[in-house]
């Protein structure tokens, strides 16, 4: 039980162990119970369970290896203020580039902040989304920050680590999917931009943007009017402002 408890420890705190082990860790209920619900789930991703406390979830957790341990233990290892006696360590699942093609795709280049990556794919799975892709420079995918911010959207789509931003862009364009970018400086307000066809949404970091050799590659380059005193808005919210736009003018497209 101690090597789970460390590997669990490992895990949490270190990105190089969860990229070794190729696994991550899930905490709490709701997370553990949308990680049931999503595709091949207990055959494929679960590798263990750790709980506290019993609870109606272990009834749908059989054929998983579940260990319990006591409050204490689970507290040690726990990351949040309140644990709420039970984590799942899961094996990661991997994407290529074609799994995310589709009509709507989120592209984070170098998003860095935790919350706002979690907020981008629950909204991304909110509008039906085919998927999203990650560049270099993004944090960690199961920081478990993002994955707790995710509400558990990040089972439910397809999430794809590149590591060269122009070269994806390019076989994205391959594909005959259009290239949009939201940038501080854009050219045109957001809305008055086509997102009908096949469209990846091309967001940067929280401080800097997208880097100007990013933005050349886009086919259109938009922004969000800021009549206020405001100077910028959280990369979360812009990116949801942006993909409702998207879904209105899809959902418009087929009512008319």
């Amino acid at each position: 039980m101690k090597d789970k408890l460390h590997l669990v420890q490992n895990l949490l705190e270190k990105r190089s162990a969860r990229k070794k082990e190729g696994k991550f860790v899930v905490e709490g209920p709701h997370l553990v119970e949308a990680l049931l619900r999503s595709p091949g789930a207990s055959e494929n991703r679960f590798d263990f369970v750790i709980y506290s406390k019993n609870s109606p979830l272990l009834e749908k957790l059989k054929g998983i290896d579940c260990y319990k341990v006591s409050p204490k233990q689970f507290a040690d290892i726990s990351e949040v203020e309140s644990p709420q006696g039970i984590l799942a360590v899961v094996r990661e699942k991997k994407y290529g580039l074609k799994d995310v093609l589709g009509g709507l795709i989120v592209f984070c280049a170098g998003v860095q902040d935790p919350g706002n990556l979690g907020t981008i794919i629950r909204t991304a799975d909110a509008v039906g989304a085919s998927g999203i892709i990650l560049s270099k420079g993004t944090v960690d995918l199961y920081n478990s920050k993002v994955i707790r911010s995710s509400m558990g959207s990040i089972f439910h789509l397809p999430i794809v680590p590149v590591d060269d931003i122009a070269e994806t862009v390019k076989a994205l364009k391959s594909k005959h999917i259009k290239i949009v970018a939201a940038d501080i400086n854009g050219e045109k307000d957001y809305f008055l931009v086509e997102y009908k066809e096949p469209t990846a949404i091309l967001v940067g970091n929280e401080g800097a943007g997208l880097a100007a050799e990013v933005v050349k590659l886009a086919d259109e380059v938009v922004k969000i009017p800021m009549p206020g005193k405001a100077e910028s808005l959280n990369v979360g919210i812009s990116t949801a402002v942006v993909l409702y736009e998207a879904l209105r003018q899809r959902e418009y497209a087929g009512k008319n």
